[in-house]
């Protein structure tokens, strides 16, 4: 037997969280703020407007534009897998109903985060954007299921597990999915199928919720289990 650890002890009165099916009809997969305001070229315009050169600021930005890329290519495979086997899909995004900052949240105004209608860099990703008939849930603030509907829209869709891609992974991802585990759903994160601002960021917020209140796998392990699914009629 091993030197014992702290985490051995936790294990002694705390069990991890257990996995949990995947149904359609019973899972949803939620898109969590899949904007292009996200992407690197974004805070690159930012750095060229302030004036610095646009070949410095994509120094700065490239680890992270990466790693946002690397995150649409995932969900964009496993978009069409769900989609294919027909789990509903649901597409949230930062946007204030008008261009009046006082709509917005205030924790968001309070950073300047203000994504009227109008923003151009508040459309969905090409890749990854909805299909007609994809449910689209419009927010102001951090956490999907605060400040919206979307928690009484799961109830009545009879969903009781989701699947929560996008990002930023320690903002609202995190937000979004210790809200839906304290409200009684299965959650399964996608630790290449979200990021953040840095990779110590994204590690820690998935580590903190590891078999704590949610399950954490890969993208490629996902689309394994959803393959075996027959596809919708």
């Amino acid at each position: 037997m091993g030197r014992l650890t702290f985490d051995d002890i936790i294990r002694l009165v705390e069990r991890p969280y257990p996995d949990f099916e995947l149904r359609p009809g019973k899972t949803a997969l939620i898109l969590i703020d899949m904007q292009k305001f996200v992407l690197g070229e974004h805070y690159v315009k930012a750095a060229v407007k302030a004036g610095y050169s646009e070949e410095e600021a994509w120094e700065a930005v490239r680890e992270y534009d990466e790693r946002v890329k690397n995150v649409v290519k995932n969900v964009q495979k496993l978009l069409e897998v769900c989609r294919r086997k027909g789990f509903d899909i649901i597409h949230v995004r930062i946007q204030g109903p008008t261009d009046n900052p006082r709509h917005t949240a205030k924790v968001n105004r309070k950073i300047g985060l203000i994504i009227p209608p109008e923003f151009e860099g508040g459309e969905f990703i090409d890749e990854v954007k909805p299909l007609p008939g994809e449910l689209v849930i419009s927010k102001t603030n951090g956490g999907a299921l605060s400040g919206t509907n979307l928690d009484f829209i799961l109830r009545n869709m009879d969903i009781d597990s989701l699947i929560i891609v996008g990002f930023l992974t320690d903002q609202c991802v995190l937000a979004t999915s210790i809200h839906a585990a304290d409200l009684g759903y299965d959650v399964l994160l996608l630790e290449d199928a979200c990021t953040t601002r840095s990779k110590q960021l994204h590690d820690a917020a998935l580590l903190a919720q590891k078999d704590v209140c949610a399950k954490v796998k890969k993208t490629a392990e996902v689309i394994e289990i959803l393959e075996k699914l027959p596809d919708k009629k």
